[in-house]
């Protein structure tokens, strides 16, 4: 049977007009997949750069950072669960931080019992009394994201806000073509992380009682960084941390604010 040049043009028709469908497919996952994280990561490696030209406008805040590798790391365990591993061998007895209230040292409490949600302010960067769930147990997934669904997760181990020492919270980042349709969305609020700057001010609200910080360091760590449970000399902080490139995590964006 002879195949007739109207069924020849047809079949043309045909391949050409799925040739331009796989075309406009392709364009379509690159411009709203892989273009937005391309962005992410251009613009973290270019925030690294000025971190290294620029000197920090808070000299006297941080002049050390504890920036060495744990001796037991193990990079088959999973991130957190060697976090909390960190975390169970901070020593924070006998070891005093400064009370900008009382305008003298105290000691660090550790309430791993304390069980009262807590929400976070920081209007520079748009974030509005977001819920902190405390001491959730991060050394298992299944736990922490049950969590992170409803805003923000503290890190079992650190101290609470208002507790001296160093607490450190966290939650989700999410690409930017998720973001930007789901901006106000608790469970990758902290995607707005990347848009904060040294001064912004950070509220905790805690009991009734509103616990003010103001940030002082933004930086981006290897994920073998455990430094970042630390407590920063006599320092009274609050450390925030989020996955980068934003909704990938290869590696971590940390920001660091101190009590006010």
């Amino acid at each position: 049977m002879e195949i007739t040049v109207q069924q020849e043009a047809k079949v043309k028709r045909v391949k050409k007009t799925l040739a331009w469908l796989i075309t406009f497919i392709g364009i379509f996952v690159v411009f709203t997949q892989v273009f937005p994280l391309s962005k992410s990561y251009l613009q973290g490696e270019f925030k690294i750069l000025k971190q290294k030209l620029i000197k920090d406008p808070f000299p006297e805040s941080y002049k050390e950072y504890i920036l060495d590798e744990f001796a037991y790391y193990d990079p088959g365990k999973s991130y957190f669960a060697n976090l909390s591993n960190t975390a169970e061998t901070l020593q924070y007895q006998g070891v005093f931080t400064y009370d900008p209230e009382t305008k003298s040292s105290k000691p660090i409490i550790v309430n791993k019992e304390y069980s009262e949600n807590m929400y976070i302010t920081i209007e520079g960067i748009g974030i509005k009394d977001i819920r902190i769930t405390p001491n959730v147990d991060s050394s298992s997934e299944e736990i922490y994201d049950k969590f992170l669904k409803y805003g923000l997760a503290h890190f079992r181990g650190t101290p609470l806000p208002g507790d001296g020492g160093n607490s450190f919270i966290y939650g989700h980042s999410a690409v930017e073509s998720f973001f930007s349709n789901h901006s106000n969305l608790p469970e990758t609020i902290f995607t707005k992380l990347d848009d904060i700057d040294i001064g912004n001010e950070v509220s905790i609200d805690r009991d009734g009682e509103v616990i003010k910080y103001v940030v002082r360091n933004k930086r981006i760590v290897s994920p073998d960084d455990f430094s970042i449970l630390k407590t920063q000399g006599d320092k009274e902080t609050l450390t925030m941390m989020t996955c980068w490139p934003l909704g990938v995590g290869t590696k971590r964006l940390v920001v660091v604010a101190e009590r006010l």
